[in-house]
């Protein structure tokens, strides 16, 4: 067991969503989002950042002298099964923790349900007047910031976008699909630049200082204003150091770039992302489309991978400005409809990959157990037949024989006794 896992075990379960319910202290949240853009509008440098499970985690990790049972791995490749971790060994606890201590304004998330119960347990020097989420109700403000302030703080300044999905972003940010989708909360009156970080943000671990120089340079030829970061734990780091040596904003954005891109997997991984925030969909076909520009490098069970994972996004409970974790599924008949249209698209560009290879064949299965499972297509639930008939066998044939060996076995001692 992961120091994590023991973590999520110390914690009274959660009676509802990981989440909770967007209506829970929204209006605490936009008070808190419109003073934040006060501060990020006043203050230079400035940085925000939050408090994702993961980064707790490894903080008391630190703490507790526990980082060996820390994973940072780029981890597995599956469109149906969710997976994150902070990307950071234990090399870089010093610099994480320095960069919460020190850093303008921390939301702790305590709205998400692990940290509501573990923030109490880490001890962090912050010092007086620094700023952080003042209650429960008021975290995670990161979600209702990108709702509501995030176009109107952007109009007319310099800003960047740098992460796994920065190159997606900005060839997705040309299609009319996402112009259309994106109207209420893309800042066409700003400049923006894209930087996608170094290897997709893949082994964060030992590229960390050169994705900092990486980013150093982008800011400084193109005079970036405002950077919007999402690089996991290393976001964290980096976050804060560039916006001290650079004298710029640097806004942890994390999540809230897959909800532009409306990704289902994080641009460094094969993996399902753990939770999905919502703003709006971008049909199937041009969201392939335009990864496959993005990741051209991309091997065939790969992109079918995040092929099942953009399938299940469409699946996944969906409410405008606030977020759900992998499993929590609504059939509901809009998410059916999303999910059909793109399953047609999926069939059609991408049916050549099913049997190309022993990997194919591997992600393809999982994809349709999951569909089987839940009813979603004939060949889910004729796979989920299969596979349910062949457990049975594998189950029933060798008691079969070793009921036949058992007889055959007592037969011949019989026999043997009787002469």
């Amino acid at each position: 067991m992961t120091f994590y896992e023991e973590l999520l075990q110390s914690c009274l379960r959660p009676s509802g969503s990981v989440f909770g319910k967007k209506e829970d202290g929204y209006g605490a949240r936009i008070g808190e989002a419109k003073l934040l853009s006060n501060l990020m509008r006043a203050r230079r440098p400035f940085c925000f950042l939050r408090m994702g499970d993961m980064e707790l985690a490894y903080l008391l990790a630190e703490q507790e002298q526990g980082l060996d049972r820390i994973e940072f791995a780029d981890g597995p490749r599956s469109g149906t099964q969710g997976y994150t971790n902070p990307g950071l060994s234990a090399k870089h606890a010093r610099r994480l923790r320095r960069a919460y201590e020190r850093a303008d304004y921390v939301d702790f998330h305590e709205g998400n349900w692990p940290n509501e119960h573990l923030v109490s347990r880490l001890i962090l020097e912050r010092p007086p007047g620094s700023r952080r989420n003042p209650t429960k109700e008021a975290s995670l403000v990161f979600l209702t910031w990108t709702e509501k302030e995030f176009k109107e703080y952007c109009k007319y300044r310099r800003i960047g976008f740098a992460g796994a999905e920065a190159r997606l972003l900005e060839l997705l940010s040309q299609t009319p699909e996402f112009k259309l989708g994106a109207a209420d909360y893309w800042p066409e009156e700003a400049e923006i630049f894209y930087h996608q970080v170094r290897a997709d943000g893949r082994d964060l671990d030992a590229n960390l200082d050169l994705v900092k120089e990486d980013l150093r340079q982008f800011v400084e030829a193109h005079a970036v204003d405002t950077l919007f970061l999402s690089l996991g734990g290393g976001a964290k780091i980096l976050g804060y150091e560039l916006s001290r040596e650079l004298g710029i904003c640097c806004f942890d954005f994390g999540a809230m770039l897959r909800a532009l891109t409306y990704s289902g997997c994080d641009g460094n991984r094969l993996a399902r992302s753990p939770h999905s925030p919502f703003l709006f969909r971008i049909p199937f076909g041009v969201y392939m489309g335009a990864l496959e520009k993005a990741f051209p490098n991309l091997t065939p069970a790969e992109v079918l991978a995040k092929a099942h994972g953009q399938l299940l996004l469409e699946l996944l409970k969906k409410e405008i400005g606030w977020t759900s974790v992998s499993w929590e599924f609504d059939f509901s008949r809009e998410n059916m409809s999303a999910f059909r249209e793109g399953f047609q698209e999926y069939r059609r560009r991408y049916r050549k990959l099913f049997r190309a290879s022993s990997a194919t064949r591997m992600e393809r299965a999982g994809f349709l157990h999951f569909c089987g499972t839940h009813r979603l297509t004939w060949e889910g639930r004729l796979f989920l037949m299969a596979f349910r008939t062949k457990a049975l066998i594998r189950r029933c044939v060798p008691r079969f024989l070793f009921r036949r060996s058992a007889l055959d076995n007592g037969t011949g001692l019989a026999s043997d006794g009787a002469a």
